[in-house]
């Protein structure tokens, strides 16, 4: 269980290293900005939102990133050609993070990698998502701009009733994205509710097992769909829902984890850095030492 037995395949993105075996490099932890229903956002159509809001919701990611040792990356939400440039050259102003474009339209997509050759953020950028039914006008605006990093998203009809289905899925999907030059392949198994969150934990660990990808999910997607849990508007039963959903996959060996709005993240840093502090313990028994900054030596501070 704490161990695979493919060699793990691990990238590093813009100083946030993302792979390997459990334990070896912290839980990358990717919040959303400017997603549907986001307090921020004042004008969907046009772009428009509450900047200082904004900033203060990103800087307290960064601090609570520092403070227990996760990485974090910011998964920015485009629905348009407009909103696309605005919100990224935005992040690309007020963080070093790398920026996960998140693109709701094809049209969004193709004006979201546009903005980030521009804005000379390629580097630290990275398409969320690929998936079977992307256009090609995606693959071969990836190559034009040059982008090298990409999430490939395991989803189809017949995947979201089957872990299996999602690791054959990826057979295909894999040598699509090599071909638009995208190096850096993190893989996101796909969950809707509770109930596929099983399996896309079972997936995890199947293609890690298999091809040893950075992988994970968005296990927040647990909680988003979860009426009857939102209905009884209980913030402390909420919190600890959410908590256990995003560690799950933590546990049985997820390199990463979108776990919802960043707002959410001052109580689902300190859950999944005690995962990331535990497993940690058994590399030390092995001989290896994690670095000062890893969830391992900060969990004290918390």
């Amino acid at each position: 269980m704490f161990r695979f037995g493919r060699e793990q395949i691990a990238f590093e993105i813009s100083g946030v290293k993302v792979g390997g075996q459990p334990g070896e490099n912290p839980t990358v932890m990717i919040g959303s900005i400017f997603y549907k229903g986001d307090k921020c956002v004042q004008d969907e159509k046009a772009g428009e939102f509450n900047r200082a809001s904004a900033e203060s919701l990103i800087a307290k990611l960064e601090e609570v990133s520092d403070k227990t040792g996760l990485p974090a990356m910011l998964d920015v939400v485009c629905s348009n050609p407009e909103n696309a440039k605005k919100y990224l050259e935005f992040a690309a102003d007020v963080t070093k993070m790398p920026i996960l474009i998140d693109y709701v339209s094809e049209n969004a997509g193709l004006s979201g990698m546009e903005a980030a050759r521009d804005l000379g953020i390629l580097d630290r950028t990275i398409l969320n998502s690929i998936n079977p039914e992307t256009k090609p006008s995606i693959y071969a605006k990836a190559k034009d701009v040059g982008l090298k990093s990409a999430i490939a998203l395991t989803y189809s009809t017949r995947a979201i009733i089957s872990y299996r289905e999602r690791v054959k899925l990826l057979e295909a999907l894999i040598p699509k994205i090599e071909s638009a030059g995208i190096i850096n392949i993190l893989v996101d198994t796909v969950v809707l509710d509770v109930a596929t969150l099983g399996l896309a934990c079972k997936a995890i660990f199947e293609v890690k097992e298999r091809y040893g990808y950075p992988t994970g999910c968005g296990a927040h997607n647990a909680i988003a769909s979860w009426k009857s849990l939102k209905e009884k508007k209980d913030k402390i039963l909420l919190m600890a829902c959410s908590s256990i959903v995003n560690g799950l996959p933590i546990s049985i060996g997820a390199d990463f984890i979108l776990f919802g709005p960043i707002s959410d993240a001052e109580y689902i840093f300190p859950a999944i850095s005690l995962i990331n502090a535990a497993y940690a313990q058994i590399l030390m028994e092995e001989g290896k030492r994690p670095p000062p900054s890893h969830p391992r030596f900060k969990i004290s501070r918390l």
